[in-house]
């Protein structure tokens, strides 16, 4: 029997989507708090930890089957004290515990499911359980009462296997320094890449494929670095083929979780924010790269989109967009032939179906039987005439059409969730976007995003994980500080309000004092201090987002640079070296430390821009037709320069000459003679930044 509990239970107070949607479970959950450890303790009783988040499939397959049924909570209630948590609320206690299942089980995922004693030691773990034992999976009604008789009857053995859990967990920190990253370990990410590129489809590997725009970030930079346009043709081809495919959604916009399939073609449907802006900076700086209209058009859409269905008044995003709705995963995205012939008539839709591969029969399968769903996912055919196609008023108002007929769907859940540190990787995608393409609605998104951080993020120089408004005080861990201080940097350079600079530079310093680890190199996910959980982890590998410590090595190597601070950079050198044995061993895994690395090598090119605001404007009219990605820009105006000159000495000798437009190009410590005029500004530039 299952069970929505009339009166809830204590994830009511909660403020995360995720632990409401359990509210009225029959399972008596707690909130991760002393409340639930004093009372294992008290009765002696395993805690069942189960972590997920709103958007997460299989969480919810496991909620509906498991945690709404009587019989099974009844088991769960009698026999253990339940704790939920969501993952994106508390990253720290997920990456513990998701580095516990890692150890016991060789593999994690979500829903984790974590049985571990009292004092919060796993000796147990999982992670989707349905309710009855299937053949190789066990069910949630076997393996509740084998648990429970095994923690009164083996208390000893259970006892031997947590502490071995601990040990193996505290052996986990990082290898002792190794040697400096440099171009070698660039090359042989490259030939990895090569190896595993898909040169029909684009991306890496076969199914499932993810867009990690981050790895595509890298070989843009590392073509133009080396001018080998191999490299970055890798990277092009697969923004290309990403932004035809079924994992962008062609009707309201925006990017779906992964492709399940090796074609780009039948998504995985959750749209999660970091996707969006990730791939906003990858698109940013392949059109800067290629000038390729499309990539340009796929920034402004992605923009669209987040502007339509993540942005909250406040000016800050939510988290994510479910894939199910209706109970059923990508239902509200996908089209029935008859729908499709109502909304845009009879002979649009045979105009058009060549070109989005659209079929009566539908065109994919369905997964469970592999016959056709009959239904149809919008994918554009690489090879017909869809530019001119997609880009007509026709198609324009018939996609319009189709978004206001599929509005009027039961939508997917909304986790309106505000994350600091994905909030601090949309500030940079807009910053950047607004820099490379002068769009003002950008840059005004950047502001009103930047404003919020700076009132409801930051507090006494210190960061929240989350604003204070939405209940929880979850101070800031590493990813929050690595984020903002990059979306900062980034805004700088787009609006050259200088108390930004200065915010990023602050919150640099405190990023410092809380989380490097003083007896080796590196940054750890949690402050010292930190009681709640019985380790501190430090992670560097980049996975569906860059890592924290990646994204550390190079704000510090640019702060270092900006605020005249060499030690920073020598910081931002011992990151590489504290994990240099992982990342030669395999450095595909970790491209966005390899960004920090290229900025090394290449070394950066200084622009500071002194005049008038007209002369700003005029000088980065021309900077704009430059791909430069390891250079830094830095303006001294005329007057009000005082906090400018503060943060970077340097710019004290470098004002404008006779009050009018001047432009220094410095490199390797040494400058160029001054421009002062348009034309000879974009004739350094072409001599000193390679097209």
């Amino acid at each position: 029997m299952h069970g929505s509990h009339p009166s809830p239970n204590r994830l009511a107070k909660s403020s995360s989507p995720y632990l409401l949607q359990h509210a009225h479970n029959p399972v008596d959950w707690y909130p991760w708090g002393e409340e639930a450890f004093e009372k294992a303790r008290l009765e002696d009783k395993p805690i069942f930890l189960s972590i997920g988040y709103s958007t997460c499939h299989w969480c919810h397959v496991m909620a509906h089957e498991s945690f709404e049924d009587e019989a099974v909570a009844k088991l769960m209630n009698e026999n253990y004290v339940c704790i939920k948590v969501d993952r994106e609320e508390r990253p720290d206690i997920d990456q513990v515990y998701m580095a516990a299942a890692t150890t016991l089980i060789g593999r994690g995922g979500w829903p984790l499911t974590i049985v571990m004693s009292p004092d919060k030691r796993p000796f147990f773990a999982g992670t989707y359980f349905p309710k009855e034992s299937a053949p190789g999976r066990t069910g949630m009604l076997d393996l509740l009462p084998k648990i429970t008789e095994a923690w009164k009857t083996q208390r000893e053995e259970i006892e031997a296997a947590a502490d071995e859990i601990m040990r193996a967990l505290q052996q986990k920190t990082p290898e002792q320094a190794g040697e400096t990253l440099n171009g070698e370990v660039l090359a042989k990410a490259s030939s990895d890449f090569k190896r595993n590129y898909d040169s029909i489809e684009g991306g890496f590997g076969s199914s499932p494929k993810f867009p990690s725009p981050h790895n595509l970030v890298f070989l843009l930079r590392e073509g133009h670095r080396t001018g080998d346009s191999t490299i970055s043709n890798m990277a092009l081809h697969s923004l290309k083929q990403m932004r035809l495919g079924g994992i962008f959604d062609h009707i309201g916009f925006g990017f779906h979780r992964y492709s399940t399939d090796a074609k780009w073609h039948v998504p995985h449907f959750e749209k999660m924010l970091y996707d969006q802006v990730n791939l906003m900076l990858a698109y940013t700086e392949a059109w800067e790269q290629s000038r390729d209209p499309l990539f340009l058009q796929t920034v402004d859409e992605i923009f669209v989109y987040l502007s339509d269905k993540l942005l909250s008044p406040t000016g800050a995003y939510y988290s994510a967009e479910d894939a199910d709705s209706d109970g059923e995963e990508g239902k509200f995205y996908v089209w029935s032939w008859e729908e499709l012939q109502k909304v845009m008539g009879k002979d649009p839709l045979l105009k058009f179906a060549p070109i989005f591969g659209l079929r009566r029969e539908g065109n994919f399968e369905d997964e469970a039987s592999r016959q056709p769903s009959g239904m149809n996912i919008f994918d554009i055919d690489a090879g017909s005439d869809f530019e001119s196609a997609v880009n007509s008023s026709e198609w324009t108002e018939l996609r319009e059409k189709l978004y206001q007929l599929r509005e009027q769907r039961i939508h997917p859940g909304l986790d309106n969730k505000i994350l600091a540190d994905w909030n601090g990787l949309a500030l940079s995608a807009l910053s950047r976007a607004a820099s490379a393409t002068g769009n003002s609605a950008h840059k005004k998104a950047a502001s009103n995003l930047a404003n919020f951080i700076k009132d409801e993020i930051i507090r006494d120089d210190q960061l929240l994980h989350m604003p204070e408004s939405m209940g929880n005080k979850v101070e800031g861990f590493l990813d929050d500080y690595s984020f903002i201080i990059q979306g900062f940097r980034n805004y700088y350079e787009t609006t050259f309000d200088a108390e930004y600079l200065k915010l990023a530079i602050q919150l640099q310093k405190t990023q410092l004092s809380k989380f490097w680890d003083k007896n080796g190199a590196g940054f750890f996910f949690t402050e010292s201090g930190d009681s709640d959980l019985f380790i501190r982890q430090k992670e560097i590998y980049d996975g569906a987002i860059p890592s924290g410590n990646s994204v550390a090595a190079e704000n510090l190597y640019y702060l270092g640079r900006l605020a005249e601070k060499p030690e920073w950079e020598q910081l931002s050198r011992k990151i590489g070296e504290t994990f240099s044995e992982q990342v030669n061993r395999t450095p595909r895994g970790f491209s966005a430390l390899l960004q920090s690395v290229q900025a090394h090598v290449s070394g950066t090119r200084e622009i500071v821009i002194a005049g008038e605001l007209q002369d700003l404007e005029d000088a980065r009219s021309v900077i704009r037709k430059f791909y430069a990605p390891f250079k830094l820009t830095l303006y001294r105006p005329n007057e009000g320069f005082a906090l400018i000159e503060d943060i970077s000495g340097f710019l004290s000798y470098q004002k404008a000459i006779d009050g009018g437009l001047t432009v220094y190009i410095c490199e390797n410590y040494a400058c160029q003679y001054p421009s002062t005029d348009l034309l000879s500004l974009e004739k350094t530039l072409q001599e000193t930044l390679r097209d």
